[in-house]
């Protein structure tokens, strides 16, 4: 194959020598179509990129679109007295957080203070019901410390009062034991069947007064 002639170009890292035109083997012309191809996409990718910047001008602002009311609210006019970062980098905020454990822990909270109410409650009832309880004894008590009472009564017993023409009287005898021909005889009238406590209070076990 004889010698292969080309014309010399004016590229720099295609510069070989100072000659006007140079002659290249076979292997000698590859490369160097080569080094064309890659210079000509090189220039090319270049000429994108210019073309690219041209391109990307800057868009047009809507101003009427801006919702200034919602800038308000996502702007601070004190960001260093903001609880939570405001700009980029700053520590991160988590909201959901903290709003999860306040949640858990109110409901905690207000799970303990209704079953402690309830309780208490129900302690209150159960006061509320002893004290009725213990008034009525109390005026019970009143009643027959206000009877004749002709012997001391031993606390455990059981006695009965009655309402007679001479007023009430506290017996050892209940209706049976006096019999009803004596009660009517007597004109006694059977009122209340009742124990003597511990605390000298009667307990009244039968009847009303």
């Amino acid at each position: 194959m004889g010698p292969i002639y080309v014309k010399r170009l004016n590229v720099t890292r295609l510069r070989l020598f100072e000659n006007s035109s140079y002659m290249f083997n076979t292997t000698s012309l590859i490369i160097f179509n080569q080094l064309i191809y890659d210079k000509c996409m090189e220039i090319k990718d270049k000429d994108k990129m210019i073309k690219k910047t041209k391109d990307s001008s800057p868009t047009a602002i809507d101003v009427e679109s801006i919702d200034l009311e919602r800038m308000k609210i996502l702007v601070s006019d004190a960001p260093g007295q903001s609880d939570y970062a405001l700009e980029r980098g700053g520590t991160s905020f988590a909201p959901t957080q903290e709003g999860a454990i306040k949640s858990r822990a109110f409901k905690v909270m207000d799970e303990q203070i209704s079953m402690q109410m309830d309780n208490i409650m129900e302690q209150i009832q159960v006061l509320a019901r002893q004290a009725e309880d213990l008034k009525k004894r109390r005026i019970f008590s009143e009643q027959i410390y206000a009877s004749s009472m002709k012997f001391e009564p031993l606390v455990g017993d059981t006695y009965f009062l009655y309402n007679t023409p001479k007023g009430r009287i506290l017996s050892m005898l209940s209706p049976e034991d006096f019999g009803a021909k004596k009660i009517e005889d007597n004109q006694y009238t059977f009122l209340a069947k009742a124990k003597l406590l511990a605390d000298c209070t009667w307990d009244i076990l039968e009847g009303e007064l």
